[in-house]
């Protein structure tokens, strides 16, 4: 079985046609049984089939799950960011004057592009507010109390938790693709064996090897 150009979904029909057939045929049973391939041998094969199968699906699901973790945390960063700007607007006309406060809040600074970078801004900015009575009640002027700057540090948490479900999943997906390519590569070698023996087996019935999917050359 050529499998060079083959999807893994056709590597797996044409593994089914050469298994599954074999075991619903008692002909090509017969045929191959003597030559080491009985009933018990081809469940072996049967075995590797379904194992991959469910390995396929496992993986495609896995990738599923890291592409919601993806859209997750990138919608909840984008909402978390827009009020994050929207405080910094704030606080620069609140702290215009206040050089340690413009310093320690990283007022006049570059927005990290980076998730490590923006959470390290974010969470300064919030606690470093939130730690200070005064700069607290300076906010409080312009409508943004305690409540609102608890709120958005818990936003900002809800983003960190969102990038570590987001590398947890790619993990997963990853691992998931390494376990199904693994165990497809063990299914084709046996079907590789197989194949070399049905051809023996079968060679003087060429109608059967073809309902193997064997092609057959004239």
């Amino acid at each position: 079985m050529n499998t060079s150009n083959m999807t893994i979904e056709q590597m797996l029909y044409e593994a089914g046609l050469r298994i599954n057939n074999s075991l619903g045929d008692n002909k090509i049973l017969d045929a191959v049984t003597p030559m080491g391939y009985p009933q018990e041998k081809l469940n072996e094969g049967l075995a590797l089939l379904n194992e991959s199968t469910t390995l396929v699906e496992t993986q495609v699901r896995e990738y599923g799950e890291m592409d919601e973790a993806q859209a997750v945390f990138e919608a909840e960063r984008v909402a978390t960011n827009t009020n994050y700007m929207d405080m910094i607007r704030i606080a620069r006309v609140a702290f215009k004057n206040d050089v340690k406060a413009t310093s320690t809040l990283e007022l006049n600074g570059r927005r990290s592009r980076t998730i490590s970078g923006w959470l390290k801004q974010t969470h300064g900015f919030y606690r470093a507010i939130l730690a200070n009575e005064e700069w607290k009640a300076a906010l409080a002027v312009y409508g943004q109390t305690e409540e609102k700057l608890s709120a958005q540090l818990a936003a900002v948490e809800a983003v960190a938790t969102a990038s570590e479900t987001v590398k947890k999943e790619k993990g997963d997906a990853q691992n998931a693709t390494q376990e199904r390519d693994e165990k497809i590569e063990e299914l084709l070698d046996w079907v590789s064996d197989y194949e070399v023996i049905a051809r023996i087996a079968l060679a003087d019935k060429p109608q059967l090897l073809e309902k193997l999917g064997i092609v057959v050359k004239a």
